[in-house]
């Protein structure tokens, strides 16, 4: 798939030295673009015009409010904008966009051809030998329950309960936690393979398993497609989501982390929550059961 790149700067100061220099380029000749070879070790980094490390990100085009393509074939959402803000903070380092689909954006990014990529990944052990993340989640996305009794609201009301989930998935893999942490409260896992969600709906519609665990955001679109008629509980657990870099850049990780966890001090990260998914989800959900509150416990 054809990558569409994107321009994701204002015209703050950095950028303005950055068009001045391009600008310059004209007059002082192809000798001062010796900067921009790869980086030794085979790294897409560059030197940028005013001095500053232009980096590959990547995110995918299909997954909206986070990261798609609009009408004229720009990114817009919400890891968007968050990626934008970074990239005005970061005097050291300047971003190039562009956005794939989402396996040729993760073998991009083990391959060294981009450095950080996003669209609301979660650290699952997997991705851990062969990435690296943040230690700041950029985003908290609010997970319910489909089920068919509009009466189950709650964790507690799931206790006892059949949920459906692939073993695979990192959902699976909270609710193990889940159960550990409160047996007395213990969910019953029903393993599958590869399901749509559609079809895991039309399972907890027709009485096969009691629940399956979805985003919020996901759920009416897939009800009203599925035309299956179930309720969701209330948000009842929260996974953090983060950006992922390649293994080798734990400098640029080190330096965005920082302004993340800047950003999230500052509210400047929960503005463009509320502003991009309606919600700023990190006071929202503050009290909400996290991935991190159970993975890492």
């Amino acid at each position: 798939m054809a990558k569409q790149t994107v321009s994701v700067r204002t015209m703050s100061r950095r950028s303005f030295l950055k068009s001045a220099a391009v600008l310059g380029l004209g007059i002082i000749g192809t000798g001062a673009l010796a900067g921009c070879a790869p980086d030794a070790g085979g790294s897409t980094t560059t030197a940028a015009a005013d001095g500053a490390k232009t980096v590959k990100v990547l995110t995918y085009n299909g997954n909206p409010p986070y990261c798609s393509l609009d009408k004229d074939g720009n990114l817009v959402g919400y890891d968007v904008d968050v990626l934008k803000a970074v990239d005005e903070r970061l005097d050291d380092y300047s971003f190039d966009m562009d956005s794939m689909d989402f396996t040729a954006m993760i073998t991009a990014c083990e391959s060294g051809s981009a450095e950080l990529v996003s669209c609301q990944l979660v650290p699952s052990e997997e991705r851990k030998e062969k990435f690296i993340f943040c230690e700041e989640p950029f985003c908290l996305s609010p997970m319910v329950f489909a089920v068919r009794d509009p009466n189950i609201k709650t964790l507690d009301d799931m206790a006892g309960l059949t949920t459906l989930s692939n073993p695979i998935n990192y959902e699976y893999g909270m609710i193990e936690k889940y159960n550990e942490k409160y047996p007395d409260k213990a969910i019953e896992l029903q393993t599958t393979s590869d399901i749509t969600m559609a079809d895991a709906f039309k399972m907890v519609a027709s009485g096969q398993v009691d629940s399956y665990s979805c985003y919020d955001g996901s759920f009416d679109t897939v009800n009203e497609e599925a035309d299956t008629g179930l309720y969701k509980t209330n948000v009842v657990l929260c996974e953090s989501t983060y950006f992922m870099f390649n293994k080798e850049q734990t400098e640029l990780r080190d330096a965005v982390d920082k302004v993340l966890k800047d950003m999230k001090s500052d509210g400047s990260l929960g503005k463009l929550a509320e502003q991009d998914l309606g919600v700023d989800v990190f006071t929202k959900y503050a009290d909400i059961l996290s991935d991190n509150e159970l993975m890492n416990s």
